[in-house]
């Protein structure tokens, strides 16, 4: 993997460091950036888990990705770098007590100093542009509030929490164990190809921007910039133009 060019795409052009600063700036411009997004998917391409398929997509085709991709390479990433940083699995709130598919979404952990960081890039619209410490602090974002708290229901688990308005909102449960990427093969054929599976029947492109995302589901084009809001359904004839906003740097 070319460092250069990866710090290029996300266009940071301060050497990295091994602090909380450096590691912010790099979950900032990689958000900011580089979109989730499921064109491959709903396009019958398969999803390839290695790094140089990978690094090839996301930087040399300025591309964005699903959560596997996006925090898989942003892992590596890291790695190379000097973080002390691993892969974890988490589980999808979807409101009303269900949840999704468990372990089903994968996202990355970063200990500096002896504190370990929630560190994800990979979570769509909700993508903090901060790292999360696990000490419960809230975390002031662009849109809203982040923070994690221990989970009683799950063994050695926590849940990340955010709140836009008055409420905190559960968005996944999580606990701290190693993953590696190819671990979620099996979760990631699931998002490709399961009939249950949401990612491969609609657009799902969502991207964090300075003051808030850009959210496109189906053909509905949700923007949020600071306290504004506007959600507007987009024409077939105009959804390529959309994809132009969301792949543009």
């Amino acid at each position: 993997m070319d460092i250069n060019l990866y710090l290029h795409r996300i266009q940071m052009a301060e050497p990295v460091q091994q602090t909380l600063e450096s590691l912010t700036q790099l979950q900032k411009r990689h958000v900011t950036r580089i979109p989730f997004e499921n064109l491959d998917i709903l396009r019958g391409i398969p999803i390839a888990l290695q790094s140089g398929d990978l690094f090839d997509k996301l930087v040399n085709q300025r591309r964005g990705g699903v959560c596997y991709e996006l925090n898989g390479l942003f892992s590596e990433l890291l790695r190379r770098t000097g973080f002390e940083t691993h892969m974890i699995a988490a589980t999808v709130y979807r409101g009303d007590n269900q949840w999704g598919t468990e372990g089903s979404h994968a996202t990355n952990l970063v200990r500096l100093e002896g504190r370990p960081y929630l560190v994800d890039v990979g979570f769509g619209g909700n993508s903090p542009r901060r790292p999360i410490p696990m000490t419960g602090e809230e975390i002031q974002d662009a849109d809203g509030f982040y923070r994690i708290r221990s989970y009683a229901e799950l063994q050695n688990g926590y849940v990340l929490e955010k709140k836009e308005d008055r409420d905190w909102v559960i968005l996944y449960r999580f606990d701290p164990e190693p993953k590696q990427l190819e671990d979620f093969a099996e979760v990631c054929d699931v998002t490709q190809y399961g009939p249950e599976s949401p990612f491969n029947k609609v657009y799902f492109l969502m991207k964090v921007t300075e003051e808030g995302r850009m959210t496109l589901f189906d053909h509905s084009l949700t923007v949020v910039d600071g306290t504004n809001k506007t959600k507007k359904t987009i024409e077939a004839g105009r959804i390529d133009d959309i994809l132009d906003r969301f792949l543009a740097p």
